[in-house]
């Protein structure tokens, strides 16, 4: 059980005297967000690692984290990786389309960039090459090139059918005709590549952040477009859960069904990691209560969930 009361007030203060005495302070660095460990080596798709974010001396909470993106060279790739947040960190593993190689990780948060070096070696693992030239009997090196067994075909008309607004933790599901044999699909979300392989018509992708999106899709002969179909929506954030008690009351807060792990926050202070959270406020005010849920028990669950209480105090 946790208590706010006077102290809330403490550090308000402390945080504006902070605020104001920091542009006095001249010729100081400013720390670096990094990432422990540094390195992470993938043997297998369903493996994963946790890492720590540290800022200074001390941790970083996940909750800071906006965004992330694997990169191999100048090209974006973070289709291939999986990323959850947990109750002190983050837990990192390859996607379902990881392939083989090795790619840099950057993870974006309110303080700044950290990058981790991933290596996916993927024992045993067969690339999307290699398992679309088994099923067709022919040789890697043939489907690599897309020779000898294309099929050409007009792709006029290819539309996105997309929602006018989509809410942050839906899945956007998209699916168009199949091109025929040889070709690439190559799916993007604002700009950048969250699904591409032979064969990949059929788009389902957890939204995670809020904003404008556009959707396009192409399909390539080779080194050749053949075909593309582009879309816009809006993703909403999910709205905060207000709620309204009176000061000295227990109350009980419930997180979403479906997850294995739970992190609490109250005004961004770390605080609990079970489903449940019952707490007391001391003080009349307005706060913010955030549950963030990750590693899902069912495929049909967004890997990370953010829910925010809004809660009056009278």
């Amino acid at each position: 059980m946790c208590y706010m009361g006077a102290s809330r007030t403490f550090r308000l203060s402390t945080a504006i005297m902070v605020a104001v005495a920091l542009p006095m302070v001249m010729g100081i660095a400013e720390a670096q967000v990094v990432a422990q460990p540094a390195s992470l080596v993938f043997h297998t798709l369903d493996e994963r690692q946790p890492v720590t974010l540290r800022h200074g001396d001390g941790a970083l909470s996940p909750t800071l984290v906006n965004n992330w993106h694997l990169f191999a060279g100048e090209r974006s790739y973070t289709h291939m990786i999986r990323i959850s947040r947990t109750g002190d960190g983050l837990l990192v593993g390859p996607s379902e389309t990881a392939e083989v190689g090795s790619y840099l990780l950057v993870i974006n948060t309110k303080r700044g960039p950290a990058q981790i070096d991933i290596q996916m070696p993927l024992s045993g693992h067969k690339s999307i090459i290699e398992e679309k030239a088994e099923e067709l009997g022919v040789g890697v090196d043939v489907v690599r090139e897309e020779l000898g067994f294309s099929q050409r075909i007009e792709r006029d008309g290819i539309r996105l059918n997309l929602a006018p607004r989509y809410t942050v933790g839906e899945a956007l599901q998209v699916e168009v005709p199949g091109s025929g044999v040889g070709r690439r699909s190559v799916w993007k979300i604002n700009g950048e590549v969250v699904l591409e392989g032979i064969g990949r018509n059929k788009l389902t992708h957890m939204l995670t952040e809020a904003g404008d999106l556009e959707l396009v899709y192409e399909e390539w002969q080779g080194t050749r477009l053949e075909s593309r179909a582009a879309a816009r929506t809006e993703v909403a954030a999910r709205p905060p859960i207000h709620f309204e008690t009176q000061v000295n009351t227990l109350v009980t807060f419930q997180g979403p069904g479906g997850y294995q792990s739970y992190a609490w926050y109250v005004d961004g202070d770390p605080c609990c990691h079970t489903q449940n959270k019952e707490h007391m406020f001391e003080a009349a005010g307005t706060y913010y209560l955030t549950c963030v849920s990750s590693e899902p028990l069912r495929s049909d669950l967004v890997e990370t969930r953010e829910d925010v209480f809004l809660v009056v105090v009278h």
